[in-house]
């Protein structure tokens, strides 16, 4: 993750912390919006809230919404009723406790296995045994988009979610043609794209708006539009037991 305003973003985040210490509160961070983005989840709030911590307003959370396509997210900016969910949660440990064994039991049962081995010599055994068990689910999934008492606080301190190609566009400088480049490449006739590499040289001739990552080991070249849909490679790289996962 990257923020710009650190000053601004502890604010915030010392409001999440009271609003969580304060009862058996889910708290999180939401984005204000910048622009329609097909790449976050977003959070639905009540905008009327009479809430204020150290001069940060604290919402009510209506829902949680998976990541839309860009109409959709066209029409959550224009509503303003919609926040980025920054995936940043604040809790007790008791209060999340308490939600997982509500929410998720199986889950719970397996963390009480590995408390009572925790001092163990199997606690490796007993780790991967009870590990690979659970359903592979999110906790925005599994806790926060069925929760009751879940709270937003929202933030304007220059985030992003550095985890996504298309972000590296918002972070770095662009040439004249919007690419972002890094590495040695010689580009023609080539536009809006992302384009990093090392040594070996990356030549490129009339593309526009595609991505390319070369390293050491593997290479990689998708739209743009089609880079939140990487984890498809890796999918079919893990049917395939590739040795380059």
């Amino acid at each position: 993750m990257h923020w710009e305003d650190e000053e601004t973003y502890l604010g915030v985040l010392k409001t999440a912390i009271e609003k969580a210490k304060a009862g058996n509160n889910l708290v999180t961070i939401g984005i204000k919006r910048q622009h329609p983005e097909t790449g976050y989840g977003y959070i639905n709030f009540k905008k009327i809230t009479h809430e204020i911590i150290n001069n940060n307003p604290v919402h009510k959370v209506e829902r949680f919404v998976e990541k839309p396509d860009y109409d959709t997210a066209v029409k959550y900016v224009e509503s303003g009723d919609y926040l980025w969910n920054s995936g940043m949660f604040i809790w007790k440990t008791s209060t999340i406790l308490n939600a997982i064994k509500e929410y998720m039991p199986q889950l719970y049962s397996a963390l009480n296995v590995i408390r009572e081995h925790f001092d163990s010599d199997e606690i490796e055994k007993i780790l991967y045994e009870e590990y690979s068990k659970l359903e592979s689910i999110s906790i925005d999934y599994g806790i926060m988009e069925k929760a009751k008492n879940v709270y937003v606080v929202p933030g304007d301190f220059g985030w992003d979610d550095v985890g996504s190609w298309t972000s590296i566009e918002r972070l770095y400088e662009k040439d004249d043609n919007g690419n972002v480049i890094k590495g040695n490449v010689v580009s023609v006739d080539t536009k809006k794209c992302i384009i990093t590499g090392s040594d070996k040289l990356i030549a490129t001739l009339g593309i526009e708006d595609v991505i390319i990552v070369d390293t050491e080991d593997a290479l990689l070249i998708c739209s743009k539009d089609k880079a939140q849909n990487v984890k498809e490679v890796l999918k079919e790289l893990r049917e395939k037991k590739s040795e380059y996962l």
